[in-house]
């Protein structure tokens, strides 16, 4: 299993110091508080921060059942546990009716367009006849009143207050082998590539792991761990260890 990794860029060092302010704001006033939506990468870091503090507990919450990829992080005392209403996050919700096939990009474009920063916007769920978007309540009225268009189709999204439970589409499912778990052998049986190709993409910096952009060929790899490649898709590893008779480690790949 993968150590921590510390932050590595002026970027994660600032949230690893709001991080902290947040967890300590609850210690002192003893009532929850909350953060921002946060990714994988950003859970890992924030709860880095919590386990500085004891007393206090951590909780998240995405906003609907499921295999979800943003969450929010509610730090209280034991006796103040958070319910999922009291969490300031809000789903909408939007039928598609133009026969148009968009993609969570187009949403999350067309929500960059309006302004509001990636850290008020939760998980985009798109199915060809539907959208969730979940996002912070304070977006909530400038989302239904102004993303009336994705691309060239009509949205028209409404608070949604039933459950919402979802199911990531899998649209490729292999099993293959590879060399070392090095990211860039990983990459190579993944996208059918030769390791000079894949170790080109590390370097430009178009390879993430669990959010965290990848700077070396050689980053080893894990059980779990989520590959992104930009304008090719994400990848989830699973790792059984077992090793073929030429000496090779079988590994599963899904495509998102």
């Amino acid at each position: 299993m993968r150590g921590f990794i510390p932050p590595v860029d002026s970027e994660e060092i600032m949230f690893y110091k709001k991080a902290y302010s947040l967890c300590e704001r609850a210690e002192k006033t003893g009532r929850k508080v909350f953060s921002a939506f946060l990714d994988l990468r950003h859970k890992e870091l924030f709860i880095s921060r919590f386990n500085k503090f004891g007393g206090l507990k951590l909780s998240f919450y995405a906003g609907y059942a499921g295999d979800f990829e943003r969450c929010i992080a509610c730090v209280h005392t034991e006796y103040d546990e958070p319910l999922d209403y009291d969490y300031p996050i809000c789903v909408l919700h939007s039928y598609l009716y133009d026969g148009e096939k968009l993609t969570h990009r187009d949403f999350l474009g067309s929500l960059m367009g309006l302004m509001i920063k990636r850290d008020y916007i939760g998980d985009i769920l798109v199915s060809d006849s539907e959208c969730f978007i979940v996002c912070h309540t304070n977006m909530a009225s400038i989302i239904k009143e102004e993303l009336r268009t994705v691309k060239h189709s009509s949205t028209s999204f409404e608070e949604w207050y039933e459950s919402v439970e979802y199911t990531r589409p899998i649209r490729q499912k292999k099993d293959v082998t590879v060399a070392s778990l090095r990211l860039d052998a990983v990459l190579s049986a993944v996208l059918n590539a030769s390791r000079n190709e894949t170790s080109r993409m590390i370097k430009q910096g178009n390879v993430a792991v669990n959010h965290l952009t990848a700077k070396k060929s050689d980053f080893e790899m894990f059980d779990g761990d989520v590959i992104s490649v930009r304008g090719k898709g994400k990848y989830k590893i699973f790792c059984s260890g077992g090793k073929s008779k030429k000496d090779r480690l079988f590994i599963t790949y899904i495509k998102y």
